[in-house]
């Protein structure tokens, strides 16, 4: 298996799950409110019940992961009354041939394929009523023609490999890998990890998410710990905790006027869960304390009067040392609980998200941060692939037989992308805004993105270092036996400021002036800039890193001392 798309996989899909963790203390305490005697119902197994039994349901016994939706009570509660909710269901009907309201569950499932760590899913929908098939699968654009799918027809439609739309039964719908089907069908009361985490576990209405780590926790531990920079000092520990937990439980529902939130993480012991425990406390200490210092940097900036101002931090203290008091994780065994017993209206609630936003937009930053380095990673991973294929680097630009470049070499990347089929939609023999070309160049591929930064479509911000002296070769080619410095001290891509970004797969990258090596660079992200290094490795360059050590980074053989402590 190419390891470019088993890196994707495991690094960026997973990553996501990190993500959760590192911004979950400064979300849940501006949302989560539990009930009372929640540590007992989300804690303690219970018997195998019916119930218990029916969430395990379609569930197979190496499944990841389950989210089980219930959304009859939420159309129907009061906090929805200003929604639109009676034209949303119209829409639905009109477009699908699916009343919303006749949905009794749906219920997702993702595995992983033990061999070649792909995800396979399925999600099965019951219905109260038929549905009108035939207007579904219009919806979906799927395939006119059905495929036997064990005793059921399937149809194919958009999405991964092998992704199709069936019904079960006049009330029961699946959409889902064709593969997948049947095993979901012939699962129930099964013996394996999550099925039987889901028989502790209870689901009225609302939103039941459930997840066993174990396949995955070495992914999950290595992205959070190779991530934790990205977070602020006080936070770093929180990336110890995916290597500590065995399972996820988590439970959203709404309650009359207020929402329900009910997170438990199950530890791979007692002792790893005291730890988790410890962990979640002192993050909590610190997002506190994080959010009323965004807070007070943001009234020392404002144009309110004195009074306003310190009424307001009055406040915004007051509130916040509530929910510290409140927002206590409860051990009980090796599972810990994350709960909030007062209740608290929709008002308050949206007070306490503005009052708490700052944290989490520095959250939500970090992981954009993350994702940009991710794709780094994934350029530079098929940087090396290519050289490996061709014992070179790519040209920058694809030429045709004068010279004349047509193409840039993001293009010429894409086979070692997983974009094989985007790449063979291309004619190489023509310029990137011919007839045929031009429209592909609206068609951006994920890795080439930048995360949180608006561009015009198709143009990205990932460019080549080309020159004489520098990165790549412009005409002759280039291999890795060219880097004199050393490959660890050679940049070979940037990420270039907003303003300078270019279309993807136009033959244009970064003009480097060595008399001024920062233009265009230094307002890709907040405080800095990502780049990709020749040996693979990627480096958050700072705004104020030294134009002259960065000069010494750019030459191929320039003989230069770097001091990789200096940036």
């Amino acid at each position: 298996m190419n390891r470019a798309f088993f890196l994707h996989i495991n690094e960026a899909s997973v990553a996501s799950s990190f993500r959760i963790l590192a911004i979950a203390i400064a979300v849940l305490s501006s949302s989560l409110i539990a009930a009372p005697g929640f540590a007992q119902d989300a804690l303690a197994p219970t018997k195998t019940s019916s119930d218990n039994g029916s969430l395990s349901r379609y569930v197979p016994d190496d499944a990841l992961a389950v989210a089980i939706l219930s959304p009859e009570n939420w159309l129907n509660n009061s906090m929805l009354e200003m929604f639109p909710i009676e034209v949303v269901r119209v829409q639905m009907i009109e477009q699908t041939g699916i009343d919303p309201m006749d949905i009794a569950e749906i219920k997702i499932v993702v595995s992983l394929d033990p061999q070649t760590m792909q995800p396979e899913f399925g999600a099965i929908t019951q219905f109260t009523d038929s549905i009108r098939f035939e207007r579904l699968r219009e919806a979906l654009d799927a395939s006119p023609e059905s495929m036997p799918v064990g005793s059921h027809e399937g149809y194919a439609v958009e999405g991964p490999p092998g992704t199709i739309v069936s019904m079960i039964d006049d009330t029961t719908l699946y959409v889902g890998m064709a593969g997948y089907l049947q095993k979901m069908l012939d699962a129930e009361n099964g013996n394996g990890d999550l099925p039987f985490l889901l028989r502790s576990m209870s689901h009225s209405s609302g939103l039941t998410i459930a997840m066993v780590t174990e396949q995955v926790r070495p992914i999950l531990s290595g992205v959070a710990m190779q991530n934790a920079s990205e977070l602020a000092p006080d936070l770093q520990p929180l990336a110890q905790v995916p290597g500590l937990t065995d399972a996820i439980k988590i439970h959203i529902d709404f309650n009359d006027e207020s929402a329900a939130v009910r997170v438990a993480l199950k530890g791979t012991d007692e002792v790893a869960a005291q730890r988790i425990e410890s962990i979640l406390a002192d993050s909590i200490v610190a997002t506190r304390v994080l959010a009323i210092e965004e807070v007070s940097r943001n009234l020392a900036e404002s144009e309110q009067s004195r009074a306003m101002r310190e009424a307001i931090d009055r406040y915004a203290n007051r509130i916040a040392d509530k929910i510290t008091k409140a927002l206590q994780p409860t051990l009980r065994g090796d599972e810990v609980a994350l709960e909030m017993e007062p209740e608290l209206s929709v008002a308050t609630t949206g007070v306490l998200v503005g009052l708490l936003l700052p944290a989490v937009q520095a959250a939500r930053t970090a992981a954009r941060r993350m994702s940009s380095s991710n794709n780094f990673k994934q350029v530079m991973l098929a940087f090396h692939n290519y050289h490996s294929a061709y014992r070179r680097l790519p040209a920058p630009a694809i030429t045709d037989a004068d010279g004349k470049p047509l193409l840039s070499w993001r293009v010429a990347l894409l086979p070692f992308l997983e974009e094989q089929q985007l790449y063979q939609q291309f004619h190489l023999d023509e310029p990137w805004d011919s007839e045929h070309n031009l429209p592909l160049s609206k068609k951006l591929p994920s890795v080439y993105e930048s995360p949180g930064v608006p561009l015009p479509p198709g143009r990205t911000m990932i460019q080549a270092i080309v020159g004489e002296k520098i990165g790549m070769h412009p005409e002759k080619k280039t291999s890795f036996r060219d880097f004199l410095d050393g490959l660890s001290n050679s940049i070979l891509i940037v990420e270039t400021n907003p303003d300078a970004a270019v279309v993807w797969s136009k033959p244009e990258d970064i003009e480097i002036d060595l008399d001024r090596p920062l233009r265009n660079l230094g307002n890709a992200r907040d405080g800095g800039f990502h780049v990709g290094m020749g040996d693979g490795a990627v480096r958050f360059a700072l705004r104020g890193i030294d134009p002259d050590l960065f000069t010494k980074l750019l030459t191929r053989s320039g003989k230069e001392v770097v001091d990789h402590n200096d940036w």
